[in-house]
């Protein structure tokens, strides 16, 4: 079966906030980008321009909610030996 160590969850802890805070930049950033791109060509009104803006926050916040924890757990095990 698989162990869990309390380091391990710690530094899943840490690496889930680290996530969260990366994802308001990340997210922030790259949803201005697009609706500042798409509001240049005339589209900021259209109903796709918010469905898929709402899909890449959405891929952005799996990335980071998915990724770091696992770093994390994987570098607080691996630290505390």
């Amino acid at each position: 079966m698989f162990d869990l160590s309390l380091p391990g969850m710690v530094g899943a802890l840490i690496g889930g906030v680290i996530g969260w805070a990366d994802f308001k930049m990340i997210g922030g950033l790259v949803g201005a980008k697009w609706m500042k791109s798409r509001s240049e060509r005339g589209l900021g009104n259209h109903p796709n321009t918010k469905r898929f803006g709402d899909w890449i926050q959405f891929g952005i916040w799996c990335g980071t909610q998915l990724l770091f924890p696992v770093i994390g757990y994987w570098a607080g095990a691996s630290l505390a030996g």
